[in-house]
């Protein structure tokens, strides 16, 4: 393939069209063999040498991939993006792109395992650029190697952003979910979103860690909630009370009401501290592990929310929280608090989600809580649970579950006792 000036002077001007705040122009000066050529017509259609070629990233970019020019392996996890450019062996990671004028991303730059710096980089023409050559000081490498690759990277995401997937014949497409299941425990958590909604106290988070234990360990923990499938490893999304230690001797009381060591679980229940963080944040750290999760567990909506960093109204509030869910791909349960009036008179309440009216149909199965303590011996506790489906988008609800929690406190305050559901 000829490349001459006036072929790389067009390209030039492609790019320029594409970059409407003009950062084309100051990329960098042209090497002053284009001065020359570019000044005389006579001399516009005689083709570069290869020296010429590599002066310049515009035209060697025009150049048709061989074994020499950047190959790009490209892997996406929830909204970030992987990429790895071969033969330099440069590794770009891109989170929380943005595709709008700005055209920015947090960029993570290293080489051969090696990390070299982390930005937020502009991703236009000049933006390249200037992490091109930073990288180049730092890597001490080939600056126009490092220019080519992070020219190669940047397209290859910006590609990968505008693509919006292939279509789907829905005549022929499989019923049965990737898994190959549709219920992570029956009846309870459907492979998808499920919500459990209960007032405060109510004991949500124990149940949902008792559910956790089943997951990992593929045991029946509660009775009527069976798990399915192998054990799976699980995230517990912890916004209300991510102090450990409650959350360990939770488990450690559960696992020794089934007669089981904590530490002899097939699959890990890891905890993730959210607070403080966005739920972008939460989205993409968790996105980025979805290979190494089986479920997920959000401890609670409510906490979540106010980390939203959105200026709109609670259905906008709302929208964010559940596009996060759906971003996820993985089966994800829900606890949340029903509105203050509810929670005040929760055993007329039909069991609603607080929130918005048109996100709260996003989830998959819904679940209202109700419980009722009883008189038990001293140093335990015994209550009644009753749950009720109350929407279910993969047939008829199911019948009520019913079981209760007999906890029998530990001796001292070391000894977290012993949690059994009957």
């Amino acid at each position: 393939m000829n490349i001459t000036p006036e072929t790389v002077d067009a390209e030039r001007r492609r790019l320029a069209e594409l970059d409407p705040d003009g950062e084309a122009e100051a990329v960098e000066p042209l090497p002053p063999i284009w001065e020359l050529l570019l000044r005389g017509s006579e001399d516009r259609a005689a083709p570069l040498s290869a020296e010429e070629i590599e002066a310049d990233p515009v035209a060697a970019a025009l150049l048709p991939p061989t074994l020499d020019q950047p190959r790009i392996l490209l892997e996406r996890l929830g909204s970030s993006y992987f990429v790895v450019v071969r033969p330099l062996g440069a590794r770009f990671e891109f989170r929380d792109v943005g595709t709008d004028r700005d055209l920015t991303a947090n960029l993570t730059v290293s080489l051969a395992g090696r990390h070299l710096f982390h930005a937020r980089a502009a991703l236009g023409l000049s933006g390249r650029g200037q992490v091109a050559r930073e990288a180049a000081n730092l890597a001490g490498g080939d600056a126009h190697a490092w220019r080519r690759a992070t020219f190669a990277a940047v397209e290859a995401v910006l590609r990968a952003e505008e693509q919006l997937g292939m279509p789907v014949d829905l005549r022929t497409a499989p019923t049965t979910l990737p898994a190959g299941e549709v219920e992570v425990i029956h009846p309870l958590w459907p492979s998808g979103s499920m919500v459990l909604v209960a007032p405060g106290e109510a004991g949500k988070s124990t149940i949902a860690r008792a559910c956790a234990v089943s997951l990992a360990s593929s045991l029946t923990v509660i009775p009527g909630l069976t798990p399915v499938g192998e054990p799976r490893p699980v995230l517990y999304v912890a916004g209300e009370d991510a102090g450990v230690h409650w959350h360990t001797r939770s488990i450690e009381a559960i696992c020794l009401g089934v007669g089981v060591d904590r530490r002899s679980l097939a699959q890990p229940i890891e905890l993730y501290d959210a607070r403080g963080r966005s739920l972008q944040q939460i989205a993409r750290a968790i996105a980025e592990r979805a290979g190494d999760v089986g479920a997920i567990i959000l401890d609670s909506l409510q906490s979540l929310l106010p980390q939203t960093e959105t200026s709109g109204g609670i259905r906008d509030r709302d929208g964010l929280f559940w596009n996060t869910v759906d971003q996820l791909g993985c089966p994800t349960a829900v606890l949340g608090h029903p509105n203050r009036n509810d929670a005040m008179n929760w055993s007329q309440a039909d069991g609603r989600l607080a929130g918005s009216e048109v996100n709260r149909d996003r989830v998959r199965m819904a679940w209202r809580g109700a419980f009722r303590d009883e008189l038990a011996v001293e140093g335990t506790s015994f209550r009644r649970y009753c749950l009720t489906n109350t929407k279910n988008n993969h047939g008829p609800r199911e019948a009520p579950l019913g079981f209760a929690a007999s906890w029998e406190f530990g001796s001292s305050k070391a000894d977290p006792g012993v949690l059994r559901f009957v």
